[in-house]
């Protein structure tokens, strides 16, 4: 028997043992809530006091927020008020009234109560009207941005005055927002419209007709960036051969050359020259490319039809090209 009681007893030891263990952590988190809470009330009963009343208000929200109690709900609806935030006080003195009664402070909840039947009959209030005509599916209503429940609507709820944001979305509609300014006693409506159906648009695309010419545009705008890329090399190596034909001549007279510097000239003067020719016709492609391009993509009859050429030309002393468009 003494040892079913000695085992006993370390069981009920041990059981208080692991409570407390559990309760200490939960003990040490809840205090400093209540500290700041008492701290933040303090605070904003100065500020009151001082006629700070913008704030104190937010003291007195934080500090209910840390730890609900009537009083402080009271206080927090007197602020408000005085702010001139209504509905807002009229919550707080609801939520005083609430918490009172449920600690049996009856003085104190009948105070709240009369607080808040005096608000009544100066709250702002918003109704948002969803006719059935105009619930389409998936239908949204936002309220300054927070999600307005289906339940409410159609119900006249308070709200602080000011100026209040009332959207509707829907999937596959265009979305619709109004800002309505509701101020005084007084209920407002705002009725949701149908949502127009949203049209995606389009890209536009050239018709079959102008395609070719902007094809051929590009195409000819190519060859004019390859052509530079060739002229450019072409002229280079040319310099190189005029260069060093000079070294094959008399130094008192470079025309007058030995037959190495004279083959080397000559070379130079004819990759010159056909850079020249492929230089005309690059910088005539990309000019007719261009052109070719803006024609296509500019409106104009489907009956007209663009053409264009481009003809090099040489003579024994020059070289060219003749180009030309119509439509």
């Amino acid at each position: 028997m003494e040892e079913r009681a000695l085992a006993k007893g370390m069981r009920l030891v041990c059981t208080f043992a692991l409570a407390l263990a559990v309760a200490r952590p939960c003990l040490a988190q809840g205090l400093p809530d209540k500290a700041a809470a008492e701290a933040l009330f303090n605070d904003a009963r100065r500020l009151l006091d001082e006629g700070k009343i913008a704030d104190a208000c937010p003291k007195f929200e934080e500090s209910h927020r840390l730890d609900p109690a009537s009083g402080t709900a009271l206080n927090l609806g007197d602020c408000l008020e005085k702010q001139g935030r209504t509905a807002s006080a009229f919550t707080a003195f609801g939520e005083a009234e609430v918490i009172a009664r449920r600690d049996g402070n009856t003085a104190r909840a009948e105070e709240a109560a009369r607080r808040a039947r005096d608000l009544e009959g100066r709250l702002s209030r918003l109704s948002v009207i969803v006719p059935a005509s105009s619930r389409s599916r998936g239908l949204t209503i936002l309220r300054d941005g927070a999600p307005v429940a289906e339940a409410q609507w159609g119900t006249a709820v308070p709200l602080d005055g000011g100026t209040h944001v009332i959207e509707a979305r829907a999937p596959g509609r265009t979305s619709w927002k109004v800002e309505q300014t509701i101020r005084g006693p007084g209920t407002v409506r705002v009725e949701i419209p149908l949502l127009e159906v949203a049209v995606e648009p389009k890209t536009p695309s050239l018709p079959l007709y102008r395609r070719a010419p902007a094809v051929a545009g590009f195409v000819l705008m190519g060859v004019a960036l390859a052509g530079g890329i060739v002229t450019g090399a072409l002229a280079s190596v040319a310099k190189d051969k005029d260069d060093a034909s000079k070294e094959h001549c008399l130094p008192q007279d470079q025309n007058k050359c030995y037959a190495e510097g004279v083959a080397l000239r000559n070379e130079s003067i004819a990759l010159a020259d056909t850079a020249t020719v492929v230089g005309s016709v690059a910088g005539a492609s990309f000019l007719l490319g261009a052109t070719l391009f803006v024609v296509a993509t500019t409106s104009r009859p489907a009956t007209r039809t663009t053409h264009a050429w481009v003809v090099p030309t040489f003579s024994p002393t020059s070289a060219g090209v003749s180009m030309g468009l119509t439509w």
